[in-house]
């Protein structure tokens, strides 16, 4: 598997919004959060920022098989309508093909979208057109999704519930496995008996709550809920310096001396 991290960022991103603060003047962008993830002819984009577009371009990725939501936040949702355009074609978009010739015409992408019935209902009450737009399929915990040559499964995590059904996904392949759970107080393993979250070769995951950020999660519980993961590389997300009032050389030097990783925006890493 190949992999390229998106976006460390959180909601808010780096640099802030109409903010010249030295932190934000100083640190390296980070995006909303998103995992690429390729193999062979398969490719999946999990969370869909409102970056997806420049984030996808950046990496000349125009082909995508699937991509998968965590939960119904603007970071991990709010490239959504960027997809419908593309999966609209341009066809429907000038509203008569005929006036084009078909070596005129873009590739129309065919991709699906998979989500949570808890995010398909805000999706349903905050954007009800995109559903006649994009492939929307449901996700239940637990049941995993075949894509090409991927396993896809998706999993409960601790983060805004009960409002959010929020879902961490484990992607396996020839016994190699990823997990991504970027906003995640900490794992449900009381409600997953199998963990599938456990043991990866690699995981991103939520970081905030170990460096001066609160009210998203606590420190203490997200400290066992990594250390419970165990994983050989933990690479951490949901970072942001203008927040948390450190530098990119202090987020990473706290992130070191626990072990860790600190992510940073198109890494890629292999397995």
């Amino acid at each position: 598997m190949e992999i390229t991290l998106l976006g460390s960022g959180e909601a808010v991103g780096v640099p802030a919004p109409l903010c010249g603060c030295t932190y934000c003047q100083e640190s390296g962008r980070r995006r909303r959060p998103g995992l690429l993830i390729e193999n062979e002819d398969t490719t999946v984009v999990i969370d869909i920022g409102p970056e997806i577009k420049e984030q996808l371009h950046r990496i000349d990725t125009t082909e995508m098989d699937a991509f998968f939501l965590t939960h119904h936040h603007f970071d991990h949702v709010g490239g959504l309508h960027e997809l419908a355009h593309a999966a609209m074609g341009l066809d429907r978009h000038v509203g008569n093909g005929e006036d084009f010739d078909r070596a005129e015409k873009p590739h129309d992408p065919e991709f699906a979208v998979y989500l949570s019935e808890g995010c398909l209902e805000h999706l349903h009450e905050s954007t009800p057109h995109l559903e006649s737009t994009l492939d929307l399929r449901t996700l239940a915990h637990g049941d995993a999704v075949s894509v090409g040559d991927l396993t896809v499964t998706p999993f409960p995590i601790e983060h805004a519930r009960p409002e959010f059904d929020t879902l961490g996904f484990a992607i396996e392949c020839d016994g190699r496995a990823v997990v991504y759970a970027p906003d995640m107080w900490e794992f449900m393993s009381e409600r997953e008996p199998d963990r599938v979250y456990a043991d990866a070769d690699l995981l991103f995951a939520e970081g905030a709550a170990l460096f001066r950020t609160f009210g998203h999660g606590d420190e203490n519980d997200l400290r066992a809920a990594l250390a419970d993961a165990n994983a050989d590389r933990t690479v951490l997300l949901n970072l942001n310096e203008h927040l948390q009032r450190m530098t990119t050389a202090e987020l990473r030097d706290a992130a070191q001396a626990d072990g860790y990783e600190l992510g940073v925006d198109f890494a890629t890493y292999e397995l």
